[in-house]
């Protein structure tokens, strides 16, 4: 009997070159879903620009890529990805893992080719036709396309094009289009690969984040920052409320301002060192506390954290600075917005009164809305890629 076998879709990502949990399973979300429909993966990254890959041992960017090769060949088979079916493009234009030869008879297989968020061309490319960009950095990406930039024109040559401004055909939603047609979708989890751990009011509430990840964008006389600037207003939360809050926070954030407020300020690269200790590092957490880039919430943009999807899957109750995403996802039992710090109050006095039913309300909430193969699979509809 012979074996029919599945069709195939080429996923670029950034996995190796940024070697740490959350990104990790950014990507692996994605895979998951697809191969859930029905798809097999061949895993692509390229090197785009000097130092491109995070090297964690040295705690800095390098041009080196070996460490983001042994991280790729220790992950990606525990995710059903062997060495044949994935791809690491160097600066030297090298191709490890599958060689040029696989990579060149998958892209002529493939279905369709989808590019999470980083920006990566090689011309090759061109032999699938069909080719779909995930923007999950809503305004940076608009403003970047509008001023011409590489990004600009790496996406010319996509001729799909998704985003997390999920309100963009809003009145009151103020990302730009740039002349380009956008399909509005969610950030996406793998509910399968989370357990629902217990979890208690004596824990903190916790999140994982970059204070400032570069420089801020203007647009329409406007100025659109990043999540330090939306932070601003919740500096002294921990003081206002008398609960714990813990920060796993990278970046040149004000750290001595913080512990006084109260914060609990722990390494971010060791919660994120591994797949294993953010995942405790969710379980041990009341919620998360959701703060989004300014911009986000300034645009009304509708954008959703990833990583807050990975709290709901754990079943811990989300906090999520509200960009307008309420739109599309329900409020109010498992998930609450807020913008004020007596919102945040409001939201901890909820989840007290019933801690249970927000859990149970949270994984629900991720297996509804934010599963993988649910969200990619309207994905491809809508794109006509299926």
């Amino acid at each position: 009997m012979q074996v029919m076998s599945k069709p195939l879709v080429i996923v670029i990502g950034f996995i190796g070159k940024l070697p740490l949990a959350g990104m990790s399973l950014y990507n692996i979300h994605y895979i998951a879903g697809l191969q859930d429909l029905g798809y097999d993966i061949h895993y692509v990254e390229r090197q785009n620009s000097a130092e491109d890959c995070y090297d964690p041992d040295l705690d800095s960017m390098t041009d080196d890529p070996s460490c983001a090769i042994r991280y790729l060949e220790n992950l990606l088979p525990g995710y059903g990805i062997e060495r044949t079916r994935y791809s690491f493009i160097d600066r030297m234009n090298t191709c490890w893992g599958s060689g040029w030869k696989g990579l060149c008879e998958a892209l002529d297989r493939a279905e369709f080719v989808l590019s999470l968020c980083d920006p990566s061309w090689f011309d090759e490319l061109e032999r699938c036709p069909r080719r779909a960009f995930v923007d999950g950095d809503p305004m940076f990406t608009q403003v970047e396309m509008l001023e011409g930039t590489e990004k600009s024109s790496v996406l010319a040559k996509f001729n799909i094009l998704f985003t997390y401004a999920a309100r963009m055909s809003k009145q009151d939603c103020t990302v730009p289009d740039a002349g380009r047609t956008w399909i509005p979708t969610r950030p996406v989890v793998a509910s399968r690969l989370w357990d629902v751990a217990p979890g208690g009011l004596g824990c903190p509430v916790t999140t994982v984040m970059h204070w400032g990840g570069g420089a801020d964008v203007a647009f329409n006389d406007q100025i659109y920052g990043h999540k330090g600037r939306s932070f601003e207003s919740f500096v002294q939360l921990p003081k206002r409320t008398q609960e714990s809050f813990a920060l796993a926070l990278g970046g040149s954030a004000p750290r001595d301002e913080l512990l006084a407020a109260g914060w609990q300020l722990v390494s971010p690269l060791a919660t994120t060192k591994t797949i294993g200790a953010y995942k405790t590092f969710i379980e041990q957490s009341r919620a998360d506390f959701g703060i989004a880039k300014h911009a986000y919430v300034a645009s009304r943009s509708g954008w959703f954290s990833d990583r807050s999807t990975c709290y709901l899957a754990s079943g811990r109750p989300v906090f999520h600075q509200d960009t307008g995403f309420g739109d599309q996802v329900p409020t109010g039992e498992g998930l609450l917005s807020f913008s004020t710090i007596e919102d945040v109050r409001e939201n901890l006095r909820r989840i007290d009164a019933d801690y249970r039913r927000h859990c149970v309300a949270a994984r629900s909430i991720a297996e509804e809305f934010f599963e993988s193969s649910k969200v990619v699979r309207r994905m491809l509809l809508e794109a006509g890629l299926t």
